[in-house]
C-alpha cells in the first residue's frame, strides 16, 4: 500500500469523523451523547438487555456501559427491572421518554447527515456505500 496515501486517507477520515460528531452533540436539542442514543436504538430494537449483553454489542467495558446506564436512568430514559424468568438478572430497558427522546434524535441526526452528504452525487454515495462495504467486510 502507498503509506503517504494511507495516512492522507486516515487523516481525512479523523478530522470528518470528529466535525461529524462534533455537529451531532452540538445539535442534539435531546442532550443525548452517540454512545447513549446508540444504547437507546439497541433496547428500542432488541428489547430489554443485560448489562453484559450491552457491552459485548457496543464493543465496549462493563463499566462504561454502567456509567452510560446509570446517566440514562438519571435522565429518565431508561429503567432497571429484574427479568421474569431469573429474578436474580437484571435488565435494562427504554422507557417512553426514552422512545420519544431517541425518535427526535434520530431526526435530528438523519437532517444533519442530509447535509454532510449533500455535495456528493448519487454515484459518489453508492461509491462510499461499496467501499466501506469492502472495508467491513475486511476486518470482520
Amino acid at each position: 500500500m502507498h503509506t503517504r496515501l494511507l495516512e492522507e486517507l486516515e487523516e481525512i477520515f479523523r478530522v470528518l469523523s470528529r466535525k461529524i460528531n462534533s455537529n451531532l452533540h452540538k445539535n442534539t436539542e435531546s442532550g443525548l451523547t452517540g454512545s447513549q442514543a446508540l444504547l437507546l436504538e439497541i433496547l428500542e430494537t432488541q428489547g430489554p438487555k443485560r448489562v453484559s449483553d450491552l457491552a459485548n454489542e457496543l464493543n465496549i467495558t462493563l463499566p462504561s456501559v454502567t456509567g452510560l446506564s446509570d446517566r440514562l436512568i438519571a435522565g429518565g430514559y431508561v429503567e432497571r427491572k429484574r427479568s421474569e424468568k431469573d429474578r436474580r438478572i437484571v435488565l435494562l430497558e427504554i422507557t417512553e421518554k426514552g422512545r420519544e427522546t431517541l425518535q427526535k434524535a434520530q431526526l435530528i441526526r438523519k437532517e444533519l447527515m442530509k447535509k454532510f452528504y449533500e455535495c456528493l452525487s448519487a454515484q459518489d454515495i453508492e461509491d462510499l456505500i461499496r467501499i466501506y462495504s469492502k472495508m467491513l467486510a475486511n476486518i470482520r
